[in-house]
């Protein structure tokens, strides 16, 4: 994605977005406050707080070390905080600012854990930063402990000017984000009163470009379906058994009638719609569908999923996808045999309105009354973990203040949908209904979050503070 694409949404959001007068405060961070923004970024990096623990590099005692340096600097900056575990989970930072009354209250939140590594895949140590070109490379530089960084030098920005902060400031940090938030739902209702705030930035989003700063739209749920056929007690020799069912032929025929998910009854039925409104924002800010093929390495002549009439952010939106995330039969490169079983996962990216239990159920039921080739049985589970999508409401007005502040300190501003999961803001959504949600981020399309050489883009990094700041200072402006 380029900024050149997204000029017509900054033309659209000029009469959508209402901009915000400058405040007296128009503050940007110094090259000094930026400097003490990197070594913090370097100091979180350092620590290997891998929240996996499957991975070689899980160890407790990482996770709470991360949350020890996160505590102390809350500490410093005079808020009171507290860091409760729930049934053995990494400590969750819970802060607060002096209270007043008058003003509105923010909840900032961000995560200090990271996804495991490969390092035989990273160029440098990936628990220690190097910059090269622009870029700060190392785990978790980006996703989310540049989100964290960011928070904290915005929030030291005013109290190095001896300035109060314009908003009442809630923090929610969590160190098991990148294992699910297993334990979030039970955390925020034995702490419901005290995480109340009238809006919730969720600092753990993508950035269209590296210059456009973005607010996320939407994200997709997901739901997960096993599906086995079996076919032989053992596999035998395709000579010789050469009248035996071939399982992977069954389970090819089962997925191929998944193609189209309008195919299964009641799948599509409660979707929730888009307004002409944000039909208008998706598709003046949508990439094309060329450059979206080539940036997700389609090959050439290949057709999209999904209505070809729609914009691609449109569809990223409106059309739930099934995809076969894996297949199995046999061993790569095995013997000269017709397998005794085939199996797959049916992976479910379900859209804004729809219960992804439901969705699983109607796909299930779907598959059960089918006719199976060779009157192969079937077995059908569903994984326990599932997600909603989430939509974010970006003419309610902390989000257009958010807007207007990322235009400022961006040569533009976007909102873009998120074909990704964020199940964390499901149960946010649940517990705090009437609190308005906004998610901007510190990533980029480069920065390659979950995988190995994860990256973080200096200037984008620098901007993002810039943009929080001037955010909490309109979200304390007197309307």
């Amino acid at each position: 994605m380029r900024a050149s694409i997204l000029f017509g949404m900054m033309v659209l959001c000029q009469g959508i977005f209402a901009t915000e007068k400058a405040l007296p405060f128009d503050h940007r961070v110094t090259d000094d406050q930026f400097e003490k923004t990197l070594q913090l970024l370097g100091e979180l990096v350092a620590i290997p707080s891998v929240s996996n623990p499957h991975s070689p590099d899980y160890n407790f005692s990482n996770l709470e070390q991360a949350s020890q340096l996160v505590e102390k600097k809350l500490v410093e900056l005079g808020f009171s905080v507290s860091c409760p575990s729930i049934d053995g989970s990494p400590p969750y930072i819970l802060g607060e600012s002096p209270s007043n009354s008058d003003k509105p209250t923010v909840l900032l939140y961000a995560h200090y854990d990271v996804q495991p590594v490969n390092r035989a895949k990273w160029i440098t140590d990936p628990f220690l930063m190097h910059e090269r070109e622009g870029r700060l490379y190392g785990r978790g530089a980006s996703d989310d402990k540049g989100g964290l960084a960011a928070i904290i030098t915005a929030l030291e920005t005013y109290s190095q000017l001896g300035r109060e902060l314009p908003v009442n400031v809630k923090i929610l940090f969590e160190g098991e984000e990148e294992y699910g938030s297993s334990h979030m739902k039970a955390l925020l209702q034995q702490n419901k009163e005290k995480l109340q705030a009238d809006a919730l930035v969720v600092l753990d989003g993508l950035n269209s470009h590296a210059t456009t700063g973005t607010l996320t739209s939407s994200t997709r749920g997901l739901v997960n379906i096993k599906l086995k056929v079996n076919a032989l007690e053992k596999p035998v020799h395709s000579g010789i058994g050469c009248l035996v069912p071939d399982p992977a032929q069954a389970l090819a025929g089962l997925i191929h009638l998944l193609e189209d998910p309008r195919s299964i009854p009641g799948f599509m039925e409660t979707i929730e719609p888009l307004n002409e409104q944000e039909r208008e924002i998706l598709a003046a800010s949508s990439q094309s569908a060329e450059s979206y093929a080539r940036e997700m390495g389609v090959i050439e002549n290949a057709h999209l999923r999904g209505n070809s009439k729609e914009s691609v952010y449109e569809r990223i939106v409106q059309e739930p996808s099934i995809s076969i995330v894996n297949m199995n039969c046999g061993q790569p490169n095995g013997g000269n045999s017709i397998q005794d079983s085939a199996s797959c996962t049916i992976g479910i990216r379900v859209v804004p309105g729809q219960d992804p239990e439901r969705v699983a159920e109607l796909l299930i039921h779907y598959l059960q009354a089918q006719a199976v080739l060779f009157n192969l049985p079937i077995e059908l589970s569903q994984d326990e973990q599932s997600a909603w999508a989430w939509k974010a409401e970006l003419s309610r007005p902390f989000a257009k203040k958010y807007l207007a502040a990322l235009g400022e300190n961006f040569q533009s501003s976007a909102a873009m949908p998120c074909g990704g999961a964020l199940p964390l803001l499901r149960d946010l959504q649940e517990t705090f209904p009437k609190m308005e949600m906004i998610v901007p981020g510190v990533e980029d399309p480069l920065t390659a979050a979950h995988s190995h050489n994860e990256s973080q883009d200096i200037l984008l990094l620098r901007n993002s503070i810039n943009a929080l700041i001037a955010f909490l200072n309109k979200a304390g402006q007197q309307e």
